[in-house]
C-alpha cells in the first residue's frame, strides 16, 4: 500500500498536482496589501450532456472552462482557488473523475474543494427513460468516500487560515440536496467556537435560506438551501465572526437580481452570502474574493470579455 501511494503522490506531482494535502502547491500574497481566492461554482466536468445535447455546445463549453483556468494561472496574486462543489458533470462516475484529474492538473494555484450533491446523490447509471436516479444512502457513503479519497482529503470538511482569515469548508452529505450531517454540525459549532476572534468565512454548496429573491419555484426550499436551516441560524447567530457563506448549487447568473443585492444577500446582522454563477456555460464569470487587514472585498470577472464587472463589486467589515 505504501509504494502506492507513493506513486500515486509522485504522478500528480509530476501533472502539475493541485488541491488539497498531496496535490496542493504553495502561492501566496508575499508583499501584498491582501489575499486574493478565486471561487469556482458548480463547474460540472467535463460538461452536463443532458443539458447541451450538441456537440458544438459542449466543445465551447469545455474551452470556455479551460480558458478560466488559463485566466487564473495569469494572475500572479492568487493565493488560492474554491471549488464550491458539483465539480463533476452529472453522477459522478469515474469517466467524470478521470476529466477532472485532466482539467485540475493544468491549474498551478492551490486549491481547495469541497462536494456538491452532484458528487453523491445519484446512481452511476441512468434509467430507461433518460433520467437520473436518485441513490441509496449505502451509495451516498461510498460516493462521498471516494470523493474524499481522490482530492486526498483527510475529511470532508475541514479548515483553512489565509492571510489572517478563519475558512471553514463543509460538506454536502444528505439526505436533502444540501443537508449537513450531525456529526459534522457539532464539528462546526465547536470550530466556531474555538476560532471566535478570527473573521471567518464558510464555504459550503448550499446557500443560506432567504438570501435569493425566489426567482424561480426552487429557490429557498429545502431543496435548494443549506439544511437543517434552524441548527445553522443557531450557530451563525452565536458567531458573528463569520463574515461570508460562500455558496454555488443554484448556478446564480451574476445579471440575476439578487445576485449581488446586499440587502438581499444579507443573511443577519453579520454574515453576508456570496453566490457563485456555475461554470457550465459559454461565457462563464468568477468571484475573487479579496481579503485586506480590515475589509473584504469580492469582484467579479467575466471570462470571456476578459474584463472585471465594476457593477457587482462588494465591500464588507471584518
Amino acid at each position: 500500500m505504501l509504494s502506492r501511494r507513493l506513486f500515486i503522490r509522485h504522478l500528480l506531482v509530476g501533472m502539475a498536482a493541485f488541491a488539497v494535502g498531496g496535490w496542493e502547491k504553495l502561492a501566496g500574497a508575499e508583499g501584498r496589501e491582501y489575499y486574493r481566492l478565486v471561487v469556482l461554482g458548480d463547474p460540472h466536468l467535463p460538461v452536463r450532456v443532458h443539458k447541451h445535447p450538441k456537440a458544438s455546445s459542449q466543445q465551447a463549453i469545455r474551452a470556455a472552462k479551460d480558458d478560466v483556468i488559463a485566466d487564473i494561472n495569469g494572475w500572479n496574486d492568487v493565493a488560492a482557488v474554491a471549488v464550491v462543489g458539483d465539480i463533476v458533470g452529472r453522477l459522478g462516475v469515474q469517466p467524470e473523475y478521470d476529466y477532472i484529474r485532466t482539467f485540475f492538473s493544468k491549474l498551478d494555484k492551490k486549491c481547495w474543494v469541497i462536494n456538491g450533491n452532484h458528487e453523491f446523490m445519484l446512481e452511476d447509471t441512468l434509467q430507461d427513460n433518460g433520467k437520473a436516479k436518485v441513490a441509496s444512502p449505502a451509495t451516498w457513503r461510498k460516493k462521498l468516500a471516494y470523493f474524499a479519497a481522490f482530492w486526498q482529503l483527510p475529511q470532508r470538511w475541514y479548515t483553512r487560515e489565509l492571510g489572517g482569515y478563519h475558512l471553514v469548508f463543509l460538506s454536502a452529505e444528505g439526505p436533502r440536496p444540501v443537508q449537513i450531517g450531525a456529526e459534522q454540525l457539532a464539528w462546526f459549532r465547536e470550530d466556531l467556537a474555538k476560532n471566535r476572534a478570527k473573521t471567518t468565512l464558510v464555504f459550503f454548496h448550499g446557500p443560506l435560506e432567504h438570501t435569493l429573491l425566489k426567482y424561480k419555484k426552487s429557490i429557498n426550499t429545502e431543496k435548494s438551501i443549506a439544511m437543517p436551516a434552524d441548527a445553522i441560524d443557531a450557530i451563525l447567530a452565536e458567531n458573528p465572526q463569520v463574515r461570508l457563506w460562500v455558496s454555488g448549487h443554484t448556478h446564480t447568473p451574476c445579471h440575476n437580481p439578487s445576485y449581488a443585492n446586499r440587502e438581499v444577500n444579507r443573511y443577519n446582522a453579520h454574515t453576508y452570502a456570496i453566490h457563485n454563477d456555475c461554470m457550465d456555460r459559454k461565457k462563464i464569470t468568477t468571484n475573487s474574493i479579496y481579503l485586506y487587514k480590515d475589509h473584504i472585498e469580492v469582484r467579479t470577472f467575466d471570462h470571456k470579455h476578459k474584463k472585471w464587472l465594476p457593477e457587482f463589486d462588494r465591500s464588507f467589515p471584518c
